[in-house]
């Protein structure tokens, strides 16, 4: 390649694109109109990964978006429309699904293949005797992001339920977008510590020692809100400057009166033969407490790459688009 390469001529072609002719050496390339108008960019482009996020509070209690298993594995556009909605608003139920054990592993194909952690390619989440996790007892669960001891936590975890008779264990959802803008705009100088400012995550049992430091709140190269870590039960003692350490817990705990704040929490009660997926990097899960005296609670769950969502998405978008 010269390295005094210069467009000598630049045209547009018969077909409606774009022709530039290289010197030296003559060389004629031809870009295509929509693939130009598809890679204009800039900073702010998120072309790769979808439209903005369509950010939520408590009214998605009543308005889940969701499908029914049966119309998403037996049309590609009910798939496509689910996978958007999952993609946009970072959670989505499937409804009428197969209880039989390890399904949660068949639906996560949906998607692409189950991403293996500490915990396995899946997981089992029922009340049992010496957990190494909360999520094993019948305690109730403040909201957190799973992982995020992990230099890449799991995008989207799946959560099964095989069955749920149990009194209580409701599950809460809160969009970690919508409550990092709202800190934002409520403590300004708290939500900028927070973006900028590494926390110590950690996960130890017998067979693991998994830790990581990251900002609670990670920015992309635009400034908006690309990734949320927040879960108390994996903070590490917090290493820091002695005059900054008092900072960042106040605004830690700024962020947990707004993860707290009931106008941000979706209730939902998952039914036997449903399938909640949500984005664990953006929006933060937990439950309420739950009597295992009174009935059985069974849920199986998995995680699955974003890669793997965005890829799915964009080949069934081709496919739709050449019928």
């Amino acid at each position: 390649m010269p390295a005094d390469l210069e467009a000598a001529s630049v045209s547009i072609s018969d077909a409606g694109g774009l022709r530039v002719e290289w010197q030296p050496g003559g060389h004629v390339s031809d870009y295509d109109a929509d693939w130009l108008r598809g890679h204009r960019g800039g900073a702010s482009d998120r072309s790769h990964c979808g439209p903005a996020p369509a950010m939520w509070g408590a009214e998605l209690s009543k308005a889940m978006p969701g499908a029914d298993y049966g119309d998403v594995t037996g049309s590609d556009d009910a798939l496509m429309t689910w996978l958007r909605l999952l993609r946009d608003f970072g959670v989505a139920v499937l409804r009428g699904t197969p209880r039989e054990p390890l399904s949660v592993l068949a639906l996560a194909g949906l998607i692409g293949p189950a991403r293996a952690t500490n915990f396995g390619e899946h997981f089992d989440v029922v009340s049992k005797p010496d957990p190494n996790s909360n999520a094993y007892t019948a305690l109730g669960l403040p909201c957190h992001t799973d992982l995020p001891n992990w230099e890449r936590p799991p995008d989207y975890q799946l959560l099964h339920c095989l069955e749920n008779d149990a009194e209580g264990g409701d599950s809460v959802l809160v969009d970690g977008f919508r409550a990092a803008d709202e800190l934002r705009r409520r403590e300004p100088a708290a939500y900028r510590l927070l973006t900028r400012f590494p926390i110590d995550f950690r996960f130890q049992d017998d067979e693991s020692d998994i830790r990581f430091r990251a900002p609670t709140v990670a920015l992309d190269e635009a400034g908006a809100v690309a990734e949320v870590r927040f879960n108390f039960a994996v903070m590490d003692a917090i290493s820091a400057p002695p005059e900054r350490v008092g900072a960042l817990c106040r605004a830690l705990r700024a962020f947990a009166v707004v993860i707290r704040d009931p106008a941000l929490e979706c209730h939902y009660r998952l039914n036997p033969g449903e399938l909640l997926i949500f984005d664990n990097r953006r929006v933060l899960h937990g439950r309420a407490a739950f009597d295992p005296s009174t009935g059985r609670r069974h849920l199986q769950g998995c995680y699955v790459d974003r890669d793997q969502l965005l890829s799915r998405i964009r080949v069934l978008e081709r496919s739709a688009s050449l019928q």
